[in-house]
């Protein structure tokens, strides 16, 4: 019986508190220019009325950013000659039509200092895939595969054919 009353009570209270969800609030400001909201009007026909929304995180489809909308710009790829994973890497990445511009070592200068300053010598191993200032250090599949879906590029094809 207990229990039955703490629910009944429960959904009451739930239920008388739906309308103050939807309900109005009023601002008006006084003649210093404070601005103040209630939910009754002053006296007078001073307030401006304001619906208030319930603080809601959306969910599902419409939620969710375009892929095509959250990609900034390019990813750059650090590529160093002789390099297999480096190919692979470049295989992959033109697989999924992921648009990227290739700066190889060999080319020298202060854009692969200036890569090697701001990722980091340590672990430094070809390639280096730069997105959004963000360095992969390496070539791992998997790794790339997640930076670049969270970077918004539509990753297309799974596994690219293999260099030649």
């Amino acid at each position: 019986m207990a229990r039955r009353l703490l629910f009944l009570l429960t959904t009451t209270a739930i239920l008388a508190a739906a309308p103050a969800l939807a309900a109005k609030v009023y601002q008006w400001r006084d003649a210093d220019g404070n601005v103040f909201y209630s939910d009754r009007p002053p006296p007078g026909n001073v307030a401006h009325e304001r619906t208030i929304k319930p603080n809601v995180i959306e969910s599902g489809a419409a939620a969710k950013p375009q892929p095509a909308a959250r990609a900034a710009g390019k990813a750059v790829v650090y590529v160093f000659p002789q390099c297999a994973p480096c190919d692979e890497a470049r295989a992959f990445l033109d697989a999924n039509k992921v648009p990227y511009e290739v700066v190889s070592s060999d080319q020298g200068g202060p854009r692969i200092d200036s890569m090697v300053e701001r990722a980091g010598a340590e672990n430094l191993a070809p390639p280096v895939l730069e997105l959004n200032g963000q360095f992969l250090k390496g070539w791992q599949r998997d790794t790339w595969t997640n930076a670049l879906k969270l970077a918004g590029f539509p990753m297309e094809a799974a596994t690219p054919a293999a260099p030649r």
